[in-house]
C-alpha cells in the first residue's frame, strides 16, 4: 500500500512536470503558427472584374509571398472605409491595407495628381503604371506626399474614351457644343478649350441623364462605362489618348509595416513596386476586355479609334493646361516641368 502511494505521488509529480512544460510551450507555438492578419479595404465590389481579377489575386500573392505568414481579409465595396475616407483610415490604423482612387483627392497630392496631365498619352495600363512607378521613383517630393504611410505602389488605367449617344466624335472639332460628364479637372480645362461643355454629375445619375438627354455623353474608362450603364444607351466609344486615365494607390499603416518582421517586409515589397503594379496593369486588360465585350459584339456600335493626325491635334490642344498645372506646381515648389518632360520622354521611348 504503501509503495503505491509513493508510486502515484511520483506519477503525478512526472505528470505535472510534463504538462507544465508542453502548456508553457503552446503558446509559442500557436503565436508562431498563427498568421499575421492583415484588412485590405477595397473600393470596388466582389463581384468586378478589378476584384476578381487584381484584388483577390494580389492577396493572394502575399500570402504566397509570405509563406502563410500573413492572412489578408479583402473588405471590398468600400465597407471599411469609403474611397474619400481611405488615405485618412490608413493612417489612422481603421485600415491595414489601403487602396486609394487618386482622382478623389484633388489638391492634396499635388505632384502624384499631375501624372493625370491631359496631353500625355498614356495608352495602355502597362505604360500609365510604368511611368507612374518610375517617376515615383525618381522624385523624393512625389515620395514625401505618402510620408504618413507605407507606399507600396501605384497603377494607372488607360485608356478613356468619350461615349456619346447619339454624334460619333472622330475628330477634335466634333466635340464642340457637346455636354459631356466628367470626373477629372485636367480633362475639364482642356473640354473647355476646345468649346465643349464639361459637367460634373455623379457616377450613378449618368445613365438617367443620359436617357433624359442632360448630357450627350460621358468621359470614362471602359469598366465605368460598364458599372454605370452608359455602354446601354451610348452608340460611340472615342478613345482619346490625350485624356489621362485615373492613377490608384497602394499603400499600408506606418504603425503596422513598422511591427511586421523584416522577412515579412521583404515578402510583400516582392509582390509590391513594380511587381504589384504589373499586375493591376495585367488585371486591367482583362478588365477592358470583359467591359467592352457587349459593345463589340452589338452591330449597331462602334469603338473609334483617332487618327495619328487627331492624336497630335489633341495633344496640341492639351498645352495651355499642361502650362497652367506646371505654373502651379512651381508655386509650390515643385518639379513640374521636370516631371512633365520626363513623362513625355518615357512615351515617347513606348512609342519607339
Amino acid at each position: 500500500m504503501k509503495k503505491t502511494i509513493i508510486w502515484t505521488i511520483g506519477g503525478i509529480f512526472f505528470i505535472s512536470i510534463w504538462a507544465a512544460l508542453i502548456f508553457s510551450a503552446s503558446p509559442t507555438m500557436a503565436s508562431s503558427a498563427k498568421p499575421i492578419e492583415l484588412k485590405y479595404s477595397v473600393t470596388e465590389g466582389a463581384q468586378s472584374a478589378r476584384y476578381k481579377y487584381g484584388h483577390a489575386i494580389w492577396a493572394q500573392m502575399v500570402e504566397k509571398a509570405t509563406n502563410g505568414k500573413v492572412k489578408v481579409t479583402l473588405f471590398p465595396s468600400g465597407s471599411l472605409a469609403a474611397p474619400r475616407q481611405e488615405f485618412d483610415a490608413t493612417v489612422n490604423g481603421i485600415v491595414d491595407i489601403g487602396y486609394m482612387p487618386l482622382p478623389y483627392y484633388p489638391g492634396r497630392f499635388p505632384l502624384t495628381e499631375s501624372l493625370m496631365h491631359p496631353g500625355s498619352n498614356l495608352v495602355t495600363p502597362r505604360m500609365a503604371s510604368d511611368v507612374a512607378m518610375k517617376m515615383y521613383q525618381k522624385f523624393p517630393q512625389m515620395q514625401k506626399e505618402f510620408r504618413q504611410v507605407k507606399f507600396l505602389f501605384m497603377y494607372g488605367f488607360a485608356p478613356i474614351s468619350i461615349a456619346t449617344v447619339k454624334e460619333p466624335v472622330r475628330t477634335i472639332e466634333d466635340v464642340k457644343g457637346l455636354r459631356l460628364r466628367v470626373a477629372q479637372k485636367g480633362i475639364s480645362d482642356l473640354l473647355k478649350l476646345i468649346g465643349a461643355s464639361p459637367m460634373f454629375i455623379k457616377p450613378h445619375d449618368i445613365f438617367l441623364n443620359l436617357q433624359k438627354g442632360v448630357i450627350d455623353g460621358s468621359v470614362m474608362g471602359w469598366s465605368g462605362h460598364r458599372a454605370f450603364g452608359t455602354n446601354k444607351l451610348a452608340k460611340y466609344f472615342t478613345v482619346v489618348p490625350a485624356f489621362p486615365g485615373p492613377f490608384f494607390i497602394w499603400m499600408m499603416n506606418k504603425g503596422k509595416w513598422n511591427n511586421l518582421p523584416a522577412d515579412v517586409q521583404e515578402a510583400i515589397m516582392s509582390v509590391s513596386g513594380e511587381v504589384g503594379s504589373r499586375h493591376f496593369a495585367k488585371s486591367a486588360d482583362k478588365e477592358s476586355e470583359i467591359s467592352t465585350k457587349d459593345i463589340r459584339e452589338d452591330p449597331e456600335k462602334e469603338i473609334i479609334t483617332i487618327s495619328k493626325e487627331q492624336v497630335e491635334k489633341w495633344t496640341e490642344a492639351s498645352r495651355p493646361v499642361q502650362e497652367t498645372m506646371i505654373s502651379k506646381l512651381e508655386s509650390k515648389g515643385l518639379p513640374g516641368r521636370q516631371l512633365f518632360e520626363d513623362v513625355a520622354k518615357m512615351v515617347k521611348a513606348y512609342g519607339q
